[in-house]
Protein backbone atom coordinates (compact mmCIF):
# COMPACT_ATOMS: atom_id res chain seq x y z
CA UNK A 1 0.00 0.00 0.00
CA UNK A 2 1.47 3.32 -1.09
CA UNK A 3 1.97 5.89 1.71
CA UNK A 4 0.59 9.36 1.08
CA UNK A 5 3.14 12.20 1.11
CA UNK A 6 2.43 15.91 0.99
CA UNK A 7 3.33 18.03 -2.01
CA UNK A 8 6.95 19.16 -1.79
CA UNK A 9 8.44 22.55 -2.65
CA UNK A 10 10.12 21.07 -5.72
CA UNK A 11 6.77 19.75 -6.95
CA UNK A 12 5.20 23.17 -6.39
CA UNK A 13 7.88 24.74 -8.58
CA UNK A 14 7.09 22.13 -11.26
CA UNK A 15 3.37 22.90 -10.97
CA UNK A 16 3.86 26.63 -11.65
CA UNK A 17 6.17 25.84 -14.60
CA UNK A 18 3.61 23.44 -16.11
CA UNK A 19 0.79 25.95 -15.59
CA UNK A 20 2.82 28.54 -17.52
CA UNK A 21 2.87 26.24 -20.57
CA UNK A 22 -0.90 25.70 -20.24
CA UNK A 23 -0.84 22.11 -18.98
CA UNK A 24 -4.15 20.86 -17.56
CA UNK A 25 -4.59 19.49 -14.04
CA UNK A 26 -4.83 15.98 -15.44
CA UNK A 27 -1.57 16.38 -17.37
CA UNK A 28 0.20 17.88 -14.33
CA UNK A 29 -0.94 15.02 -12.11
CA UNK A 30 0.29 12.47 -14.68
CA UNK A 31 3.71 14.15 -15.04
CA UNK A 32 4.19 14.42 -11.26
CA UNK A 33 2.78 10.95 -10.59
CA UNK A 34 0.10 12.47 -8.37
CA UNK A 35 -3.63 11.97 -8.14
CA UNK A 36 -5.62 14.62 -10.01
CA UNK A 37 -7.55 15.49 -6.82
CA UNK A 38 -4.25 16.24 -5.03
CA UNK A 39 -3.33 18.81 -7.69
CA UNK A 40 -6.84 20.28 -7.63
CA UNK A 41 -6.78 20.71 -3.83
CA UNK A 42 -3.32 22.27 -3.96
CA UNK A 43 -4.37 24.85 -6.58
CA UNK A 44 -7.70 25.57 -4.89
CA UNK A 45 -6.03 26.04 -1.51
CA UNK A 46 -3.55 28.64 -2.82
CA UNK A 47 -5.68 30.46 -5.36
CA UNK A 48 -8.26 31.14 -2.64
CA UNK A 49 -5.63 33.57 -1.25
CA UNK A 50 -4.07 34.68 -4.54
CA UNK A 51 -5.36 34.21 -8.12
CA UNK A 52 -1.82 33.42 -9.31
CA UNK A 53 -0.25 30.20 -7.99
CA UNK A 54 3.00 31.02 -6.17
CA UNK A 55 5.14 28.04 -5.00
CA UNK A 56 6.99 30.01 -2.31
CA UNK A 57 3.74 31.35 -0.83
CA UNK A 58 2.25 27.82 -1.01
CA UNK A 59 5.21 26.41 0.94
CA UNK A 60 5.09 29.14 3.61
CA UNK A 61 1.35 28.63 4.03
CA UNK A 62 1.86 24.90 4.48
CA UNK A 63 4.57 25.50 7.12
CA UNK A 64 2.29 27.86 9.06
CA UNK A 65 -0.53 25.32 9.03
CA UNK A 66 1.87 22.59 10.15
CA UNK A 67 2.99 24.65 13.15
CA UNK A 68 -0.62 25.16 14.19
CA UNK A 69 -1.39 21.47 14.10
CA UNK A 70 -1.62 19.75 17.48
CA UNK A 71 -2.14 16.17 18.52
CA UNK A 72 -5.62 15.44 19.73
CA UNK A 73 -5.80 15.61 23.51
CA UNK A 74 -6.42 12.19 24.99
CA UNK A 75 -7.27 13.35 28.52
CA UNK A 76 -10.14 15.82 28.63
CA UNK A 77 -13.49 16.36 30.30
CA UNK A 78 -14.77 13.62 32.59
CA UNK A 79 -11.73 11.41 32.04
CA UNK A 80 -9.46 14.26 33.11
CA UNK A 81 -11.47 14.82 36.30
CA UNK A 82 -11.38 11.11 37.10
CA UNK A 83 -7.62 10.85 36.60
CA UNK A 84 -6.96 13.92 38.77
CA UNK A 85 -9.22 12.51 41.48
CA UNK A 86 -7.38 9.17 41.53
CA UNK A 87 -3.98 10.89 41.51
CA UNK A 88 -5.07 12.83 44.61
CA UNK A 89 -6.04 9.50 46.17
CA UNK A 90 -2.41 8.47 45.55
CA UNK A 91 -3.12 6.04 42.72
CA UNK A 92 -0.16 5.63 40.38
CA UNK A 93 -0.58 6.11 36.60
CA UNK A 94 -0.19 2.31 36.23
CA UNK A 95 -3.05 1.68 38.67
CA UNK A 96 -5.29 4.23 36.96
CA UNK A 97 -4.57 2.87 33.48
CA UNK A 98 -5.04 -0.74 34.57
CA UNK A 99 -8.30 -0.11 36.42
CA UNK A 100 -9.80 1.93 33.57
CA UNK A 101 -9.03 -0.97 31.25
CA UNK A 102 -10.41 -3.59 33.68
CA UNK A 103 -13.70 -1.71 34.10
CA UNK A 104 -13.79 -1.11 30.33
CA UNK A 105 -14.09 2.65 30.78
CA UNK A 106 -11.37 3.60 28.30
CA UNK A 107 -8.06 2.29 27.00
CA UNK A 108 -5.27 4.69 27.90
CA UNK A 109 -1.64 3.89 28.64
CA UNK A 110 0.10 4.83 31.86
CA UNK A 111 2.67 6.72 29.77
CA UNK A 112 -0.08 8.99 28.43
CA UNK A 113 -1.07 9.75 32.02
CA UNK A 114 2.56 10.50 32.90
CA UNK A 115 2.78 12.85 29.91
CA UNK A 116 -0.40 14.59 31.07
CA UNK A 117 1.10 15.04 34.56
CA UNK A 118 4.35 16.45 33.16
CA UNK A 119 2.32 19.07 31.29
CA UNK A 120 0.40 19.89 34.49
CA UNK A 121 3.20 20.44 37.04
CA UNK A 122 0.89 20.95 40.08
CA UNK A 123 0.01 17.25 39.82
CA UNK A 124 3.65 16.09 40.21
CA UNK A 125 3.54 15.94 44.05
CA UNK A 126 0.80 13.30 43.82
CA UNK A 127 3.26 10.84 42.28
CA UNK A 128 5.17 8.59 44.66
CA UNK A 129 8.41 9.98 43.26
CA UNK A 130 7.19 13.34 42.09
CA UNK A 131 10.64 14.74 41.49
CA UNK A 132 11.37 12.01 38.92
CA UNK A 133 14.91 11.16 39.96
CA UNK A 134 15.08 8.61 37.17
CA UNK A 135 17.33 10.79 35.01
CA UNK A 136 20.27 10.08 37.28
CA UNK A 137 19.49 6.39 37.33
CA UNK A 138 19.33 6.22 33.55
CA UNK A 139 22.71 7.94 33.40
CA UNK A 140 24.09 5.12 35.55
CA UNK A 141 23.57 2.74 32.64
CA UNK A 142 26.12 4.74 30.65
CA UNK A 143 28.93 4.46 33.20
CA UNK A 144 31.96 2.30 32.50
CA UNK A 145 31.19 -0.87 34.41
CA UNK A 146 34.69 -2.25 33.95
CA UNK A 147 36.06 0.16 36.56
CA UNK A 148 33.93 -1.24 39.36
CA UNK A 149 33.40 -4.56 41.09
CA UNK A 150 29.89 -5.79 40.37
CA UNK A 151 27.57 -7.06 43.07
CA UNK A 152 27.46 -10.32 41.10
CA UNK A 153 31.06 -10.91 42.17
CA UNK A 154 30.13 -10.53 45.83
CA UNK A 155 30.55 -13.77 47.85
CA UNK A 156 27.38 -15.60 48.83
CA UNK A 157 28.45 -15.28 52.48
CA UNK A 158 27.58 -11.57 52.21
CA UNK A 159 24.10 -12.34 50.94
CA UNK A 160 23.17 -14.79 53.71
CA UNK A 161 24.00 -12.29 56.51
CA UNK A 162 25.68 -14.89 58.72
CA UNK A 163 28.66 -12.69 59.65
CA UNK A 164 28.99 -9.22 61.10
CA UNK A 165 31.03 -6.73 59.11
CA UNK A 166 29.33 -6.47 55.72
CA UNK A 167 28.02 -2.93 55.22
CA UNK A 168 25.81 -1.03 52.79
CA UNK A 169 26.01 2.71 52.22
CA UNK A 170 23.91 5.34 50.48
CA UNK A 171 23.35 9.09 50.38
CA UNK A 172 20.22 10.76 51.72
CA UNK A 173 19.13 14.25 50.66
CA UNK A 174 17.85 16.94 53.01
CA UNK A 175 17.13 20.65 52.37
CA UNK A 176 19.35 22.75 50.10
CA UNK A 177 20.68 19.61 48.37
CA UNK A 178 22.70 18.75 51.48
CA UNK A 179 23.32 15.05 52.02
CA UNK A 180 23.77 12.57 54.82
CA UNK A 181 25.87 9.45 54.39
CA UNK A 182 24.15 6.39 55.82
CA UNK A 183 26.07 3.16 56.48
CA UNK A 184 24.21 0.03 57.64
CA UNK A 185 25.61 -3.28 58.88
CA UNK A 186 23.77 -6.00 56.98
CA UNK A 187 23.35 -8.62 59.71
CA UNK A 188 22.19 -6.39 62.57
CA UNK A 189 20.77 -3.45 60.55
CA UNK A 190 22.77 -1.16 62.84
CA UNK A 191 23.39 2.24 61.22
CA UNK A 192 25.86 5.10 61.38
CA UNK A 193 24.88 8.51 59.95
CA UNK A 194 27.10 11.50 59.17
CA UNK A 195 26.53 14.78 57.26
CA UNK A 196 28.57 15.07 54.05
CA UNK A 197 28.29 18.75 53.21
CA UNK A 198 29.63 19.41 49.72
CA UNK A 199 29.60 16.02 48.04
CA UNK A 200 32.69 14.67 46.28
CA UNK A 201 33.84 11.08 45.84
CA UNK A 202 37.02 11.72 47.82
CA UNK A 203 35.11 13.28 50.70
CA UNK A 204 32.57 10.45 50.83
CA UNK A 205 35.35 7.86 50.97
CA UNK A 206 37.13 9.79 53.75
CA UNK A 207 33.93 10.11 55.80
CA UNK A 208 33.19 6.41 55.27
CA UNK A 209 36.58 5.48 56.70
CA UNK A 210 36.06 7.78 59.70
CA UNK A 211 32.57 6.37 60.35
CA UNK A 212 33.67 2.74 60.25
CA UNK A 213 37.26 2.95 61.55
CA UNK A 214 36.34 1.41 64.95
CA UNK A 215 34.05 -1.23 63.47
CA UNK A 216 34.51 -4.57 61.79
CA UNK A 217 34.36 -4.07 58.02
CA UNK A 218 34.58 -7.01 55.60
CA UNK A 219 32.88 -5.42 52.58
CA UNK A 220 30.83 -2.42 51.46
CA UNK A 221 27.95 -2.44 48.96
CA UNK A 222 26.57 0.74 47.37
CA UNK A 223 24.77 1.99 44.28
CA UNK A 224 26.30 3.71 41.23
CA UNK A 225 25.87 7.30 42.40
CA UNK A 226 28.58 9.76 41.43
CA UNK A 227 29.60 10.04 45.08
CA UNK A 228 30.73 6.39 44.99
CA UNK A 229 32.64 6.49 41.70
CA UNK A 230 36.16 6.88 43.14
CA UNK A 231 37.83 3.77 44.55
CA UNK A 232 38.56 3.73 48.27
CA UNK A 233 42.14 3.57 49.54
CA UNK A 234 41.06 0.83 51.94
CA UNK A 235 41.77 -2.74 50.91
CA UNK A 236 38.11 -3.47 51.76
CA UNK A 237 36.18 -4.76 48.69
CA UNK A 238 33.46 -2.39 47.48
CA UNK A 239 30.64 -3.83 45.37
CA UNK A 240 28.40 -1.80 43.05
CA UNK A 241 24.78 -2.74 42.40
CA UNK A 242 23.28 -2.88 38.93
CA UNK A 243 21.80 0.41 37.64
CA UNK A 244 18.17 1.00 38.65
CA UNK A 245 18.16 -2.00 41.02
CA UNK A 246 17.49 -0.62 44.53
CA UNK A 247 16.19 -4.08 45.52
CA UNK A 248 19.81 -5.29 45.52
CA UNK A 249 20.40 -3.12 48.61
CA UNK A 250 16.92 -3.22 50.06
CA UNK A 251 18.05 -3.01 53.69
CA UNK A 252 19.50 0.47 53.41
CA UNK A 253 16.61 1.67 51.25
CA UNK A 254 14.29 0.50 54.04
CA UNK A 255 16.21 2.25 56.82
CA UNK A 256 16.38 5.49 54.83
CA UNK A 257 12.58 5.27 54.69
CA UNK A 258 12.61 5.06 58.50
CA UNK A 259 15.01 8.01 58.76
CA UNK A 260 12.54 10.01 56.67
CA UNK A 261 10.22 9.97 59.69
CA UNK A 262 12.70 12.36 61.30
CA UNK A 263 14.59 13.96 58.41
CA UNK A 264 12.64 15.01 55.32
CA UNK A 265 13.87 16.67 52.15
CA UNK A 266 12.93 20.01 53.74
CA UNK A 267 14.97 19.48 56.92
CA UNK A 268 17.79 21.99 57.35
CA UNK A 269 20.76 19.94 58.58
CA UNK A 270 22.54 23.04 59.89
CA UNK A 271 19.63 23.67 62.25
CA UNK A 272 19.53 20.00 63.25
CA UNK A 273 23.25 19.96 64.11
CA UNK A 274 25.62 17.08 64.68
CA UNK A 275 24.04 16.15 68.03
CA UNK A 276 20.55 16.18 66.50
CA UNK A 277 21.69 13.79 63.77
CA UNK A 278 23.26 11.46 66.34
CA UNK A 279 20.06 11.52 68.43
CA UNK A 280 18.07 10.40 65.38
CA UNK A 281 20.68 7.72 64.62
CA UNK A 282 20.22 6.41 68.20
CA UNK A 283 16.42 6.40 67.85
CA UNK A 284 16.60 4.25 64.72
CA UNK A 285 19.15 1.88 66.25
CA UNK A 286 16.88 1.49 69.30
CA UNK A 287 13.77 0.89 67.18
CA UNK A 288 12.54 -2.72 67.65
CA UNK A 289 12.46 -4.94 64.56
CA UNK A 290 9.89 -7.66 64.04
CA UNK A 291 12.46 -9.76 62.13
CA UNK A 292 14.58 -9.87 65.33
CA UNK A 293 11.63 -10.85 67.53
CA UNK A 294 11.37 -7.16 68.48
CA UNK A 295 15.00 -6.79 69.47
CA UNK A 296 16.74 -3.64 68.27
CA UNK A 297 19.68 -3.31 65.85
CA UNK A 298 21.72 -1.93 68.78
CA UNK A 299 21.07 -5.06 70.83
CA UNK A 300 21.92 -7.37 67.93
CA UNK A 301 25.12 -5.51 67.01
CA UNK A 302 26.49 -5.02 70.53
CA UNK A 303 24.84 -8.17 72.00
CA UNK A 304 23.41 -6.15 74.89
CA UNK A 305 19.85 -5.91 76.15
CA UNK A 306 18.31 -2.47 76.69
CA UNK A 307 15.17 -1.59 78.69
CA UNK A 308 12.99 0.52 76.43
CA UNK A 309 9.49 0.30 77.97
CA UNK A 310 10.16 -0.45 81.62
Amino acid sequence: MKTYTRVSYEERCQIVALLQVNKSKAEISRILGRNKSTISRELRRITSYNPTYNPRFAQELRERQKRKQRRRKLITGGLESLIVQKLKERWSPQLISGRLKREKVVLISHQSIYNYILKNKPLLPYLKFGTKRGLGRRAQKMMNREKYTSIHERPKSVLNRLRFGHWERDGMYAANREQLLVCQERKSRYIVVEPIGKVTSEKVNLITEQMLKDKKVLSITNDNGSEFRKKMEWSIPVYHCDPMRPDQRGSIENVIGTLRLYITRKTDLSCLGQQGIKDIEAKVNLRPRKMFDYQTPYEIYFKKEVALVS
